[in-house]
Order: structure tokens, then C-alpha cells, then sequence
């Protein structure tokens, strides 16, 4: 299905962007350490090139436990200190929620020494031990600026490193100038033309997709659960519509990817035991546009359109660009409800959910006003019942695979540190 809207390349940047709204150091770490990697696994040998494009995708994704686990800011402190919670994590989130549960242990091992994973059998120890290499190459790059020498990492053979991968790693500096052109900024010319090279199947691209709608969990569990409940309504909306094909697959989505704009707000604001000052609104108020500009390029115009008017209302009432019904159609409509529903079902720091009656009431005065389409809202509070009893089921698994991660991760961590 995702095949239809979005290319290969479009979803590796795609990818990018939205990490970058988290954090945009973490992200520039990761393509760094994709580009040493690629251009040490072109000095093994034996690999396609679509296949090394396949580990840089991997390497930008290396940390992304650390969303979770750490202050992403300080890296170089969790990444010295102890850098196994979001290795571990980051290796179960790829395992269970990405195309890449095959080389998902890759980011498991990335920081265990040498020496205590020798015995290890594992089909991509060797691209591991070139990442972990690849990965310490940039980090002290950073760190020590013009004393940097990439010979540092001698004294670490056979221990800490493997001695193979550091070979790798002197072979590729001698063969391609890797930390001229990293420092300089000259390596992005081929960065981008090793990305031509990513050919991901349909399959991968809609796990990715929903990989992405899963990375808001890492800033807030119940955004993943509010999404997939969100989902289903529009999906069980359009379906009482008799909507076509398309309109259903543009819908789904719009949906799926709306609130990556929620990965840029302050924690302590989604989180916040309170109503918000308005200030602090209308910084959350953004994260429609931040969307938007994610997606921009990427997707399909009429999809981007949908998710972009999810807070928009019919009367002009709503934001960010306080646009009326007159300019919109069923489809923005449909996840205009969908997502206002699910919203006020909900529990949230500083307010208990809305009781059905209230929604009810909320929902048939906005067909009076005219803030919302009539017709849409009007056929989901016809199955109101039937649609929310579902939707809410979706939403606690949500959350129930939350917490099988952080149990698995829990476990994980105990058998490392025996």
C-alpha cells in the first residue's frame, strides 16, 4: 500500500526528519556513522550496494533508544557512562516495531567490548563490530577536534575493538579521506548518492511508516495509542461513508503520521498537570505545521492536507491557519472527528476523559454551529457505541506493547549485567 505514496529515498529522509525533531545532533551523529560505515563495509567487500545502503539506514538508527532512555542532549555523557539502557532498548524498539528485526542485535552489541562477545553467534557480528567501530570513530572526532587521530583506537584492538574492523576502518581512510570530507562537509555529495541505492519493499515501507507513528512513544506512550485509536475511527467512519479506496488509504495515512510534529514540544508541556497559558498553546499549536513540513515533498499533497487541517474546524474556528469547511473536504472531516473524539475520551494530565454524553452533546452542537461537518459527525455518532468500544481496545494493546518493551528491556538488562 505504501508503495503508491511514498519512494525509497523520500522515506530515508523521511526517517531523518522526523528524529530531527527530537533531536537534530543526535540524527547528524547518525548519518556521520552511517558514512563511515558504508565506505568500511565497501572496503570488506562482498556486499551490493543495496545492501550497504541498508546498514547506513540501520546506522542512522543506532541511538534511537537513546530517545527513550537518556537526555539526548548529553551524549558523550550516556554514551561513556552507561550506554547499554539504550542499546538494549533501541535493539528490542528496531526488533519489534521496524523491517529490522534481523539486524536488530547489531544495535544490541554496538558498545559491548570485543573480548565479551567473542563467543557470541550472531550472522552480523562483523557489520556490529564496524558500526561500534565507525560509531567511537566520530564521537572522539567530536570530542578531541584537531587532535583527533583515528590511530586513538590501537590501543583498544582486541579488546574493545575488533581488530579486523580497525583495519577496515584505516583502510577506509586511506582509500577515501573519510574525516577529510566529514570535516569539511564534502561526504553529503556522496551520502546522497549512496541513498539512489535504497530499495525497500512495500512491506518495509509500511513498517517504517508505522515505525515513525511508533517513535512518538518515545516522547509519550499515549500519543501511540491515541493514533491508533484514531485510526480506527477514521477508518470505521469512511467505511459507513462507502468512501473509495483511495480516500481510505490517504485517510489512514494522514492518521498514522499527524502528530510527528508532538516530537519537537517540551516534555514537561505534554506532560504538564494543568491547562497551558496561552503562550505555551500556542507552542503546541506547531507541531501541526512541524508536520506538515516533515512530510512536505515526501507524501502525497492530498495527504499532507489531510493531516494538516486535523485541528482545523468547519466554521474557522480551529488552527493553524483558521480555515473554513467551504475549503476542505470528507476526508479532512473524518480525521477532524476521529482525532477530537479519541482526544476527549481520553485521560490526560489535567483533565479526566469526557463521559459519552458529553462528547455526544460536545459533537451535536457542533453540527448546530457549523464547526463541524454535519454528515461525517453525524454518521459516526449513529455507531458511536460500535466504533469507541473498538477503538479503545486498539488503543490499550498500544499500550500493553509498551510495556512488554520495557519489560523485555528490563530483562535484557539483567542478563547482560550478570
Amino acid at each position: 500500500m505504501a508503495i503508491e505514496y511514498i519512494t525509497s529515498k523520500n522515506l530515508f529522509s523521511l526517517i531523518c526528519d522526523t528524529l530531527k525533531l527530537m533531536d537534530k545532533s543526535l540524527v547528524k551523529h547518525g548519518k556521520r556513522v552511517s558514512y563511515i560505515m558504508s565506505k568500511m563495509l565497501e572496503c570488506k567487500g562482498g556486499y551490493e550496494k543495496y545492501e550497504i545502503a541498508d546498514f547506513m539506514l540501520l546506522a542512522v538508527l543506532h541511538d534511537i533508544g537513546a530517545y527513550k532512555t537518556d537526555d539526548v542532549r548529553k551524549q558523550l555523557t550516556f554514551e561513556a557512562k552507561n550506554p547499554l539502557p539504550h542499546s538494549i532498548y533501541g535493539y528490542l524498539f528496531l526488533k519489534y516495531l521496524s523491517p529490522l528485526e534481523e539486524q536488530s542485535k547489531m544495535i544490541l552489541y554496538h558498545h559491548a567490548d570485543t573480548s565479551q562477545i567473542a563467543h557470541v553467534d550472531y550472522t552480523y557480528m562483523d557489520e556490529a563490530e564496524i558500526l561500534k567501530v565507525a560509531e567511537i570513530m566520530d564521537i572522539w572526532m567530536k570530542a578531541f577536534g584537531e587532535k583527533f587521530d583515528p590511530h586513538m583506537i590501537d590501543r583498544y584492538r582486541g579488546t574493545k575493538y575488533q581488530d579486523e574492523a580497525c583495519d577496515l576502518l584505516f583502510e577506509a581512510v586511506e582509500k577515501y579521506d573519510i574525516f577529510t570530507k566529514l570535516k569539511d562537509g564534502s561526504y553529503e555529495k556522496e551520502y546522497e548518492e549512496s541513498l539512489e541505492y535504497i530499495l525497500l519493499s512495500d512491506e518495509e515501507k509500511e513498517k517504517y511508516l508505522k515505525m515513525l507513528m511508533y517513535c512518538t512513544g518515545l516522547r509519550d506512550e499515549t500519543m501511540v495509542s491515541s493514533t491508533i485509536a484514531t485510526i480506527y475511527v477514521s477508518r470505521e467512519i469512511g467505511k459507513k461513508l462507502r468512501i473509495s479506496e483511495l480516500d481510505k488509504n490517504e485517510i489512514y495515512y494522514a492518521a498514522l503520521l499527524h502528530d510527528l510534529g508532538m516530537l519537537a514540544m517540551p516534555k514537561e508541556l505534554i506532560d504538564a498537570p494543568r491547562k497551558l497559558e496561552e503562550a505555551e498553546l500556542n507552542l503546541i499549536h506547531t507541531h501541526v505545521e512541524l508536520t506538515s513540513e516533515a512530510l512536505k515533498g515526501k507524501l502525497a499533497q492530498s495527504i499532507i492536507d489531510i493531516s494538516a487541517t486535523h485541528h482545523e474546524r468547519f466554521d474557522g474556528s480551529g488552527y493553524p491557519r483558521g480555515i473554513k469547511g467551504s475549503v476542505m473536504n470528507n476526508k479532512q472531516a473524518i480525521l477532524q472527528i476521529a482525532e477530537l473524539v479519541v482526544n476527549l475520551s481520553s485521560d490526560k494530565p489535567y483533565r479526566k476523559a469526557h463521559s459519552k454524553e458529553e462528547i455526544v452533546k460536545e459533537l451535536n452542537d457542533g453540527i448546530v454551529s457549523g464547526k463541524f461537518d454535519g454528515i461525517v459527525t453525524d454518521t459516526f455518532l449513529k455507531y458511536y457505541d460500535e466504533i469507541m468500544e473498538k477503538a479503545m481496545e486498539k488503543a490499550s494493546a498500544a499500550l500493553v506493547l509498551y510495556q512488554k518493551l520495557q519489560r523485555n528491556s528490563d530483562q535484557v538488562y539483567k542478563n547482560f549485567t550478570k
